[in-house]
Parts: C-alpha cells; sequence; structure tokens
C-alpha cells in the first residue's frame, strides 16, 4: 500500500470475535490469530470464566457488550472498533490451521490492490475433538472480508454478512478453518439453544420464516436425533427453486444419512442416494455413501464400482470452484480406503490393499476401525515386530501418538509393537493387561493369580473370614485361591487364548 506521498504503509489485519465463557476454546483463538493478526478485538457478551482475563493477557483489545439474543448486533459492534484494512471474522471455536496461518497475510496482501474484491471464501472443517479431531463435515465459508462501513451482520441467530451487489468474492483453497463446536459434548446444548432463538424470532415474527430457516431447522433436527423432522424439512429445502449446489448436496447428504441410520427400506435408500447422484452428478460424496452403504449390505461388486467412482470424482474436482474448495467428501475418504483395503485383500492382492490403507490413514491416522484393518493385513503379511513398528513411524509420531497406538493396540492383542508403544507413552503399568495384549495368555495368569493372592490375604488381614469380592471372583467351585488361579489359566489354555 502507498499513501498520496508515495510512502509505503503496512496493511493492517483486525481479528475479531463475540465471547461468552469460552475458556475452553479462547486460548487456541489467540494462539492462532496472534500468528496472523494486527489486533485482536474481543467483545464479551458475559462471561463468568475466565475468558476475559486470557484476552487481556494475550494483548486483545476487550469490550463488553450487553447479550440481546442478536449475535448480528454483537457482531456489528466488534466491527466499530476494527482499525485494520481487511477483518478475520472467526468464532471462538474456530481457528486457522497452522498450515494456513503462513498464508493469510500473503493471499490478503495480493488482493488488497483489487477493490472490488471485497472478501475472501475458504474451507471450514467442522471436527469432533472427542473423536480424534475426526472430520464431520466441511462448508465454504466467508470470514475474511475488508473494512468497509457497508459489510455488516444482519439475522440475529446464523447471522451472514451483507455483501455490495455484484462485487467478486475470491474463492481460496489454500486456507482452511477448523470449526470444533460441533464436538460430542458440547453439540447437543448448542443445538437447543439455536433452536430456541428461531423459534422465538419466527413466534416474534407472526409464523413468518426465513429462505435458510429449512435448512437450519433439518441440522438442528438431525443432531437432536430427531430424523423424521430432519427429512422433511431436507425435502422441503429441495423444494426450493434454483437452490444451490451446497444446500442441495446438504438436504440429500442428511435424507440419506438419515435413512442408512435407520436403517430405512433399502428401495427408499436406493432412491434417496440414486436423486443425490442425479441432480448433484458433481458431488463425490453420494457415490461414496452409496457404495459404503451397499459394501455394509454385502453388495461387494457395487460397493467396489462406487467407490472408484466417487474417487475419480474427488480427484477431478477443479480447484477454482465452490465444490473443489468444500470438498465434503473428504470425511468419508478413511472409511473408503479401508473397504477398498478389504476388498483388495480378499481379492489376494496384497500389494493394492496396502496402497488402500496407507491412503487412507494419510487422511485420517486416527481412524480406529481403518487402523485395525491395516494392523491385521501387516499380520497376514508376516511382518515382523521390527519392520511393523518402522512401518507405524512413518505415519505417526512414535511419541505423540504412542499412547493412541497404545490404547489401539491392546485391543488387536499387538504383542512387542503393543510394548513397544505403551513404552513410548509411559503407560506400560498394567502387567496383566501388557501381558495379554502381547500374546501371553499364561504370564497374565500367572500375575493375574499373584494379585487375587494378595487381595485375598489382604482381606484375611482386616478381618474378613471369606472376603466377599474374592468369593465373587473365584470361578464355580474353587474355594482355594491357588485352585482357582490353576482353573483360571487352564480355561485360558483350553479356549486357545
Amino acid at each position: 500500500m502507498v499513501n498520496a506521498e508515495g510512502e509505503t504503509m503496512k496493511m493492517r489485519i483486525s481479528a475479531c470475535v463475540i465471547v461468552k465463557n469460552e475458556a475452553e476454546n479462547i486460548g487456541r483463538w489467540l494462539e492462532s490469530m496472534q500468528a496472523i493478526a494486527d489486533e485482536m478485538i474481543v467483545v464479551d457478551t458475559g462471561s463468568t470464566d475466565e475468558t476475559v482475563a486470557m484476552a487481556r493477557a494475550a494483548g486483545a483489545k476487550v469490550y463488553s457488550f450487553a447479550w440481546c439474543n442478536d449475535f448480528a448486533a454483537a457482531k456489528n459492534y466488534a466491527l466499530e472498533q476494527v482499525t485494520g484494512n481487511w477483518i478475520l471474522f472467526l468464532d471462538a471455536d474456530e481457528y486457522f490451521t497452522p498450515a494456513s496461518q503462513a498464508k493469510v497475510r500473503p493471499l490478503l496482501m495480493r488482493l488488497e490492490p483489487h477493490l472490488k474484491i471485497e472478501g475472501v471464501l475458504c474451507r471450514l472443517i467442522n471436527i469432533d475433538t472427542d473423536d480424534n479431531n475426526r472430520i464431520m463435515t466441511t462448508l465454504v465459508q466467508l470470514r475474511m472480508f475488508r473494512n468497509r462501513r457497508n459489510l455488516r451482520y444482519s439475522g440475529k441467530i446464523h447471522e451472514v454478512l451483507t455483501l455490495t451487489k455484484g462485487r467478486p468474492l475470491e474463492l481460496a483453497n489454500e486456507i482452511e478453518i477448523y470449526h470444533t463446536g460441533y464436538s460430542t459434548h458440547i453439540v447437543q446444548a448448542k443445538l437447543r439453544r439455536n433452536l430456541k432463538i428461531m423459534e422465538e424470532r419466527i413466534a416474534a415474527n407472526h409464523g413468518r420464516t426465513e429462505l435458510l430457516d429449512d435448512r437450519y431447522f433439518m441440522d438442528i433436527w438431525y443432531g437432536l436425533g430427531d430424523h423424521a423432522k430432519a427429512i422433511a424439512y431436507a425435502k422441503r429445502l429441495l423444494a426450493h427453486e434454483e437452490l444451490a449446489l451446497d444446500l442441495r448436496g446438504r438436504a440429500y447428504e442428511t435424507w440419506a444419512s438419515c435413512c442408512i441410520d435407520d436403517k430405512h427400506p433399502a428401495e427408499e435408500t436406493e432412491a434417496c442416494l440414486a436423486a443425490a447422484i442425479r441432480d448433484c452428478p458433481q458431488l463425490a460424496e453420494f457415490p461414496l455413501m452409496r457404495g459404503l452403504w451397499h459394501f455394509d449390505r454385502r453388495e461387494y461388486l457395487q460397493a467396489e464400482q462406487d467407490l472408484q467412482a466417487g474417487l475419480a470424482l474427488t480427484k477431478d474436482y477443479p480447484k477454482d470452484t465452490v465444490a473443489g474448495v468444500m470438498n465434503n467428501a473428504a470425511r468419508l475418504l478413511p472409511s473408503v480406503y479401508w473397504r477398498l483395503g478389504l476388498l483388495a485383500q480378499w481379492q489376494g492382492d496384497a500389494v493394492r490393499a496396502q496402497e488402500c490403507y496407507w491412503q487412507g490413514l494419510q487422511q485420517n491416522r486416527y481412524h480406529g476401525g481403518l487402523l485395525a484393518a491395516f494392523w491385521h493385513f501387516l499380520q497376514q503379511q508376516g511382518i515382523e515386530a521390527a519392520d511393523c513398528i518402522a512401518v507405524l513411524n512413518v505415519i505417526y509420531d512414535k511419541q505423540a501418538d504412542a499412547a493412541f497406538l497404545a490404547q489401539q493396540l491392546a485391543r488387536q492383542n499387538g504383542g512387542l509393537v503393543y510394548i513397544y508403544y505403551a513404552k513410548q507413552a509411559g503407560s506400560s503399568e498394567r502387567p496383566v493387561l501388557d501381558c495379554l495384549a502381547a500374546g501371553r495368555p499364561d504370564g497374565a495368569a500367572q500375575l493375574a493369580s499373584k494379585q487375587l493372592a494378595f487381595l485375598y490375604r489382604l482381606g484375611l488381614a482386616a478381618g474378613d473370614s471369606k472376603p466377599s469380592l474374592m468369593t465373587a471372583l473365584l470361578p464355580a467351585g474353587c474355594e482355594d485361591i491357588e485352585r482357582a488361579a490353576q482353573q483360571m489359566l487352564k480355561d485360558m489354555r483350553d479356549k486357545d487364548l
């Protein structure tokens, strides 16, 4: 930027957020914005936790706003405090991915001379922090825009930025934002809050609804588990003329997910997925969803055809389109590669199976079912423990991911590989379980017998003539602790454990 005197001026970026009791999230938001913004504007609407103190400690400018059940009003108040040229307006439970943080300022500097461009659309990824950051859905959202008086929010809930008609937006496929607000432990409360605000707004407007209400009610009822209502609103949304591709896809996805989750008749589910593929031919999620559905029904030939067709679509997504930036099919890819890996194994194609498992773990290395399938594949191939560890260390961080790997491998009788990661995680403190996971049930039984004997003697020392807990644990007909342990060991050997 150059002023009237020809002097170079710095482009300033302002980050804004409205908060109330966001101590769980605000630290991550602040850390993300400190790496990008020149100022941070935090508008508090009544926090009683550490949110405000954390914001001030991080150098943010903190303002108070009396909450009035109007998200747009609170956000517009924040915009009045801004001094920068560009605004980043992410919610407290949203943050730029580490890879994206370094790309935001160069992008805005490139756009700065193009004055007609008012904002930037980028990919927002809903992740579940309670499930190893599993991708739930992806959207394209406007979170970056110029500081102009005409750019203001409207809508008490699900507020949107009012843009200048005819002015273009930049579509940035290199920028990604994570949103944690629909994680399992908080989503129900948030949906009920949204439902109440929407119902109050509609009642105040004498029953009049707005264009996107069908979409929001669909999302709310699906999240709350009322799938009949979710389907009804999905169908209402699809009845709108000239519905945008992303909304049309969202409606079909919800409808199909309800059919699959609730095991509706096959004809109904097939009809829904077929309609989605017909009406949204450029979206990969629908052949992928149908392929996964066919796989679960053991219709493997049709499953493979659909899965391959969906993968081909994901690879052909144009990067300069909404569908390409959104790529809502990405959430399905770990499950898709898992099934394709199994199909390749069953066909005796070990090379292709390994490629599929590898591709899936690149998409989500914390997918438990996919990792279990890959582990069993390695065992079937006769891969030695040291080589298994070497392979896993390429995919995972052997320190940061050790606890996850130990937990997963313990369920798969991971043997020495489990012991290795349990020690890396510092969690190898349960010798009985360690022996079982290492494939040594005889050692586990012997250790268990010693522990049982100790507890039995402890109970006697406490004055209990026949410790009730130990009596309950003894196999039927065994009154002596040593004979009980021997019987447990024999039973395990007889069952080939």
